[in-house]
Parts: C-alpha cells; structure tokens; sequence
C-alpha cells in the first residue's frame, strides 16, 4: 500500500466515524453557534498541535510508533475535524429553514 492510499484510508475513516457519531450521538450537537465556534476552534488548534504531538509519540521508542502516531493521535484529530464539519452543515441547514434556491 503506498503513502497516498493510506492517507486516504485514514480520512476516509475518519469521516466514516465521525459521521457514525453524528447519527449515533444527535444530542452532542452543540446548537448554539457560540458553542459550535468554539468546537471549530478547537478543532483548528487539535490541528495545530498533531505534528509536535506525533513527534512526541515517535520519540517514545516503542515498537511500531508510525502507526500509534497515526491513530493515538492523528485518527482522533480528523475524526473530531469531520464532526465539527457535519455539525456546521446541520447547523447551516437547520438555520437556512425551508430555503430553496
């Protein structure tokens, strides 16, 4: 499997996932786009904070750390990504109402 499939496996599963909690979890929703700014926030600095974190994880010297890095940390931040993502869509939607274009 080459570097690119990979990465694309990985986004791809974490959107899986993060959809999964949205239809599992309607109610973490946060409905008030003061608290959805936040989460937005949030994700971007999760973003941030995965390449030094990652670092961290590969330099503990446990066996197979590429991958732990992948999904102890980078999974997570995706996965937290798409959801914060889907809930600005619903959020958008919910508040467009019954507009058509």
């Amino acid at each position: 499997m080459t570097v690119q499939a990979f990465v694309i496996c990985i986004a791809v599963g974490a959107a899986l996932v993060a959809l999964w909690v949205n239809v599992r979890f309607p109610r973490l929703m946060p409905w008030k786009m003061s608290r959805l700014l936040v989460h937005l926030v949030l994700s971007l600095l999760c973003v941030y904070v995965v390449a030094p974190a990652m670092g961290t994880v590969m330099s503990l010297g446990i066996p197979a750390a590429n991958v732990a890095a992948v999904f102890a940390v980078a999974f997570p931040v995706l996965v937290y990504n798409f959801l914060v993502g889907t809930w600005l869509i619903r959020l958008a939607q919910a508040t467009a109402g019954g507009f058509r274009a």
